[in-house]
């Protein structure tokens, strides 16, 4: 695999350390499918951070703040690197959800958001089946990417659906020449989401992802932007000052701009939880 460190993506920051006030969700009502892969990232890694997730949600606000740190100013593909680099885990969607709809504290948000969560969202166009394969193509600085994500076969055909993964439970490999694709690691837990929005707007939500008819108000909805076409996209998280603004959901895919990220160190998490037995 090519390094990381050429244009776009390169490594321009040292990470600063914040805490984390939430309390945390899951993907209640959600299907959940394991999907059998070739693991590709490792498969001690890839155990120890499915391990940290899961004591993430059962851990208390104060335990968190000893976990999660803060690094500032990185797009997705770096943030990506520096967690396998380091070993550690992008906290997802549901549990930066948590932060936002729990949190009152409005500098805390500033500070802390926009950040990509640790969410990869894969949709189709609009009323578009599922195919094979799921492939988006961007400019950045007049040089043309892609990237893939092969359809496991029990959700081809699935129409106005996505797919979440968490990671690491996926990986990005580099094809060369600009071209990237989405691996699975093995048995990756690939959550269906049925009646995906096809269109921006506001939504209620299992755990964080817009899902059903749109809704004129409430205090239980997120606002999401998505394209009008297929996406693979990792999951953006921020504050604005319109439409109850810190419940946007960001699924355009915005790869090559920088925002902050929390990665949660895997062996400090179940020391954490150890200790609090």
């Amino acid at each position: 695999m090519r390094t990381l460190s050429r244009e776009p993506w390169a490594m321009r920051h040292e990470p600063t350390r914040l805490a984390a006030n939430r309390q945390f969700g899951r993907y209640n009502g959600i299907e959940r499918h394991e999907v059998r892969q070739a693991d590709v990232a490792g498969q001690s890694y890839v155990e120890q951070a499915r391990r940290t997730r899961e004591m993430l949600r059962s851990m208390d606000p104060e335990q968190v703040k000893q976990v999660i740190e803060f690094h500032r100013d990185l797009n997705f593909f770096e943030a990506l690197a520096l967690a396998k680099q380091e070993g550690k885990l992008i906290v997802p969607n549901d549990i930066h959800d948590g932060i936002l709809t729990k949190t009152i504290d409005q500098e805390y948000l500033k500070q802390n958001y926009p950040v990509w969560t640790g969410t990869l969202l894969i949709y189709e166009a609009p009323d578009k089946k599922f195919g094979k394969k799921v492939f988006y193509s961007w400019e950045y600085y007049k040089v043309n990417y892609s990237i893939s994500f092969t359809i496991p076969e029990q959700f081809q055909g699935k129409t106005n659906c996505a797919l979440a993964i968490d990671h690491p439970d996926f990986k990005l490999v580099d094809l060369g020449k600009n071209k990237y694709e989405i691996r699975l690691a093995k048995e990756a837990e690939v959550h269906l989401i049925e009646q995906f929005p096809k269109e921006n707007g506001r939504y209620l939500t299992d755990q964080g992802i817009p899902i059903g008819v749109a809704v004129v108000s409430s205090d239980h909805a997120r606002y999401l932007w998505r394209f009008k076409v297929a996406n693979i996209t990792p999951l953006l998280r921020f504050v604005e000052e319109f439409a109850n603004g810190k419940c946007i959901v960001d699924a355009y895919g915005r790869r090559g701009h920088t925002f902050n990220v929390h990665l949660v160190p895997l062996a400090s998490a179940s020391n954490t939880s150890d200790s609090h037995d």
